[in-house]
């Protein structure tokens, strides 16, 4: 198997990541004369990765699932864990429509980032699209949303869902693959199984080499899109960061606190934490927190090393806390930007549609990873395609936080699930497979 020589390693420092991010703002804002070198790079980057997002995504939860079914005791551990998952998921996307709909950081835009980010909508949709952002979005005629929404869910033929990249069908037959592997004998299971996890591995690897051309490619998207956009828009949604910030901080001091509650120690689980957490920042990366996360639950916490090597990989894959939360708060946005009403009905689409757009993001991760939104905002009939460029534009300050709360959350689930270990930060939990 080829590998990448150890010299090259630097090319995935988080300071090479700032480097190229700088001069691609530069190239975008001040220079655009090297625009045409750079954004093919930037494109091919996108491309590639958007190759590999379906077939991760179908392998990884269809394996996770498999084998979970597969363990000793998996009903409760199955039940537990679903209860678990989806309290999270509804919790994040919660406090994400919330803190989008107290803190409005789309209705309190200047009238000249109005007037920029009103340009960028009518330059990238259709031409007979006319925009005014100072009077209110009409959508489209009312249907019932709960009808679409079951139609969308199940594709009349998979080649086809994952050919024309509907990942919301794709994620509805990995889940039930998934379940059907779990439900079959174990040599026609195994077979299943190694197969699938040598298709992951293979897409997996692929992101894996794509990651030491991630500062090329972020220059190049970075320097395409701020040509278009200009600085105004930029500034515009420098407002809208420390919004999403604020909320991925209150939600992990949550998360915190009650696994400390759980634990009965209000110390030692930061301590544990403290290098996965770092990782995840740095890296921005939740496969390379990975390693990190399974040492700190099975080395510090203490628990069975065969549970927490199924548990983590599952909520990684699963739990998409950091994109739900993420993606409940950029739609607020969106829909302030449109000024559409607020009423309690498209709360609740932003709600729930962001739980199941955040699922929906299991192998996907950067840029690739925001066109998810579109699973939010179609419901809404809200135009996606042209404001997708602001989110961008500023996804390199928060994908970080983004990763953490992934990682973050996922160790804090281990701790709610599986049973508290007899001494905690000591030794090994007894396992309970």
């Amino acid at each position: 198997m080829p590998k990448i020589p150890l010299n090259l390693q630097w090319l995935r420092s988080s300071w090479t990541v700032f480097f190229g991010a700088l001069v691609g703002i530069y190239i975008g804002l001040y220079d655009t004369q090297y625009l045409s070198i750079v954004a093919p790079l930037g494109q091919f980057y996108l491309d590639v990765l958007t190759m590999c997002i379906l077939p991760i995504l179908l392998t990884a939860i269809s394996l996770s699932i498999g084998r979970l079914l597969k363990q000793a005791n998996s009903q409760w551990l199955l039940l537990r864990l679903s209860l678990v998952f989806f309290a999270c998921l509804l919790g994040a996307s919660t406090l994400g429509a919330l803190a989008g709909a107290i803190f409005t950081p789309g209705s309190q835009l200047d009238t000249e980032s109005l007037k920029a980010i009103g340009q960028i909508i009518q330059d990238f949709s259709n031409a007979d699209l006319v925009v005014d952002l100072h009077t209110p979005y009409e959508a489209p005629p009312e249907q019932s949303m709960l009808q679409a929404f079951l139609f969308s869910l199940v594709p009349a033929n998979i080649f086809s869902a994952l050919s024309h990249g509907y990942t919301v069908k794709v994620l509805f037959f990995a889940l039930l693959f998934g379940f059907a592997i779990g439900a079959i004998r174990q040599q026609a299971s195994d077979h299943l199984c190694l197969s699938f996890e040598g298709i992951y591995a293979a897409f997996t690897k692929i992101v894996q080499w794509m990651m030491y051309l991630f500062p090329f490619g972020l220059c190049g998207l970075l320097a395409s899109t701020l040509s278009k956009i200009g600085g105004e828009a930029l500034v515009a949604m420098i407002k809208f960061v420390p919004v999403v910030i604020l909320a991925f901080i209150s939600w992990f001091l949550i998360v915190y606190a009650l696994m400390c509650w759980r634990l009965k120690h209000w110390i030692m689980p930061f301590t544990a934490l403290k290098e996965p957490m770092t990782i995840s920042l740095g890296t921005a990366n939740t496969m390379a927190s990975l390693p990190s996360a399974l040492k700190s639950m099975h080395e510090q916490f203490g628990y069975d090393k065969q549970s927490v090597d199924l548990l983590i990989p599952l909520t990684f894959n699963l739990c998409r806390i950091g994109p739900t939360l993420y993606f409940a708060l950029a739609t607020m946005f969106v829909i302030q930007i449109y000024n559409v009403d607020l009423t309690f009905g498209v709360f609740m689409v932003v709600v729930l549609g962001s739980l199941l757009a955040g699922t929906a993001t299991a192998g996907s991760s950067g840029v690739s990873m925001l066109t998810m939104l579109s699973l939010v905002s179609g419901p809404l009939g809200l135009p996606l395609d042209a404001v997708l460029i602001l989110f961008v534009v500023v996804d390199p300050i928060i994908a970080p936080f983004r990763v953490m709360a992934i990682v973050h959350s996922a160790c804090a689930i281990v701790t709610w699930v599986l049973p508290k270990p007899a001494h905690p930060m000591q030794t090994p939990l007894v396992s309970t497979h």
